[in-house]
């Protein structure tokens, strides 16, 4: 079985150093404790010290880059992505590119890699010579390409398992067409064998009642007999009688 390769995917999260006309040393130092945290691997402790920095100063967009930053690492993805936005939307904004490349790594890590193309592309035009977004924007092609070989792959699969159960199912009712086919066959030889049956009783009965009647005709036949044979014997008996009286009637 082959080795799945692994490509890296380059999560460029540096944070934008903040200055203004009139230093806030409030939001450096709560700025500067983030990054530290963030360091640390704190990531918890370094999105909560941004977090209060973004809402006491909703205006710095890169409060809010830093913010979404440390979010990417806690797996809050769509929170980061809502603050990349954010900070995309202030004009006065320099590191888009960066941004821009961070809202695509965002989608890379939920595979959604069309729209992740779509941000590394936007990063580029930014900034032509931001080389981790062109490395990005190359693997999230190939691993578009990918899932979508891997949606035909089981398109194909999920198409082959809807015909083989059609065809399992046609089976089935053929299946059960034949079994009523085969019941009323069945059936129909059975009241054909019942009626073969009934008519062999039937033709019995009638040779035993015609047998019945004929024993009756000769038994009929043999007591007339029986009694013409007895009168003819008491005829003569009676002539015989006649003879030796001498008289007669």
């Amino acid at each position: 079985m082959k080795a799945k390769l692994i490509i890296p995917l380059i999560l460029l999260l540096s944070f934008c150093t903040l200055f203004s006309d009139i230093v806030n040393y409030d939001k450096i130092i709560r700025n500067l404790k983030g990054v530290k945290s963030y360091e640390k691997e704190d990531f918890e402790k370094s999105e909560d010290n941004f977090k209060r920095n973004s809402i006491k100063y909703p205006k710095d967009a890169r409060l809010l880059f830093n913010q979404a930053n440390a979010q990417v690492k806690n797996g809050l993805l769509e929170e980061a992505e809502q603050n990349y936005k954010l900070a995309l939307n202030n004009e006065r904004f320099k590191d888009r590119s960066r941004a821009l490349q961070n809202l695509g790594n965002v989608k890379f890590l939920q595979k959604d890699y069309k729209n992740a193309i779509k941000n590394y592309r936007d990063a580029l035009v930014e900034n032509s010579q931001n080389l981790d977004a062109r490395y990005n924007y190359e693997l999230a092609a190939r691993m578009l390409q990918r899932q979508q070989e891997q949606k035909q792959q089981q398109q194909s699969n999920d198409d082959q398992e809807n015909k083989d159960e059609e065809k399992e199912k046609q089976e089935q009712q053929q299946q059960q067409q034949q079994d009523k086919q085969d019941d009323k066959q069945q059936e129909k030889q059975q009241k054909q064998d019942e009626q073969k049956q009934n008519e062999k009783q039937k033709t019995q009965e009638q040779k035993l009642k015609e047998q019945k009647k004929e024993d009756a005709e000769k038994m009929l036949k043999a007591l007339l007999q029986k009694e013409k044979e007895e009168m003819k014997k008491e005829k003569e008996k009676m002539n015989v009688d006649r003879t030796k009286t001498g008289k007669y009637w």
